[in-house]
């Protein structure tokens, strides 16, 4: 592991799991610090820094707990010996330097206090977030309810497989309709006379759906109008005159609820969670002195 990442893991360690999670704070008094007395820990002493101390099992708890916060990806990553024992290092050597950093009293500088102080404010807000969730419960007649109402917001886009011929006159395209209908395959006609990127493919574009920026309106437009099977007529466009075949369609219906249903219990899930926040934040307004001067935000 890098130092860089094995900074990155501490970093989030005491992120996500707090200060005195990671190695508890065991006050201790001068008598017992002379004496050398061991806080009270979990599993043989790892580590120890004054009143602070990590025992074997703490440590185990500790990186478990940061393991199953990884990125998915990255979860089944194993730490190596090497990696657990740079972290442990790591770990010692901020208390190491937190300690110094209070004897230079650093931790009464301005900054450092209202960086602590805002840490504080964003760990309440968080634990807050966590104790409503608990409470939110999504049923699945709410589940229902909602697929039904937002049908649309559930339909697949339709696909196309679409092949192309373009050609420079519109002489050229005319004729080349007329083979076409004569029956003409219209894979071996676009390998021999298209001018296009697609000629070497007999036209084939593949499965595709509407994108403006890729393609100009009328080509999209023909291309989801024609039926499957059929043959357009030929059209004008930027390259010269088109002519397209519709061989497949295929999406375009909704999906099924039990396909979305875990996607729409955590939306309905985090709006409850809105509302609920939302409505704690107006209660409170009214017993708080709240000022707020948008005006001055340009």
């Amino acid at each position: 592991m890098s130092k860089y990442r094995v900074a990155a893991f501490i970093f989030i360690l005491f992120l996500f799991l707090g200060c005195d999670k990671i190695i508890p704070v065991i006050p201790t008094s001068d008598n017992q610090s002379k004496q050398e007395s061991t806080p009270s820990i979990k599993g043989p002493l790892l580590a120890k820094v004054n009143g602070w101390a990590m025992g074997l099992d703490d440590f185990r708890q500790r990186l478990d707990a940061l393991q199953a916060m990884a990125p998915e990806g990255q979860r089944d990553q194993e730490l190596t010996s090497q990696d657990k024992k740079s972290i442990l290092q790591e770990l010692v050597n901020v208390q190491i330097l937190s300690k110094v950093a209070k004897e230079r009293g650093i931790n009464k500088d301005r900054d450092v206090k209202q960086a602590v102080e805002n840490f504080k404010k964003s760990l309440l807000v968080q634990k807050l977030r966590e104790n409503i969730t608990k409470d939110v419960v999504v049923t699945d007649a709410e589940i229902e309810n909602f697929y039904n109402t937002n049908r649309l917001a559930f339909q697949r886009p339709e696909e196309r497989r679409v092949r192309e011929i373009v050609v420079s006159s519109e002489s050229q395209a005319k004729n080349i309709l007329i083979r076409l209908l004569q029956g003409e395959n219209f894979s071996v006609v676009a390998r021999a006379v298209s001018n296009s990127e697609s000629a070497s493919k007999g036209g084939d574009l593949g499965y595709i759906t509407p994108q403006p920026e890729e393609r100009f309106q009328k080509f999209w437009e023909v291309a989801f109008t024609t039926d499957e099977g059929e043959t357009s007529s030929y059209f004008k466009g930027p390259e010269g005159y088109y002519i397209v075949k519709v061989e497949d369609i295929r999406g375009g219906g909704a999906q099924p609820l039990n396909e979305v249903k875990d996607q729409i219990r955590q939306y309905l899930k985090s709006q409850k969670i809105q509302t609920k926040i939302e409505d704690i934040i107006y209660e409170t307004k009214q017993r708080l002195k709240v000022t707020v001067n948008e005006y001055l935000i340009e």
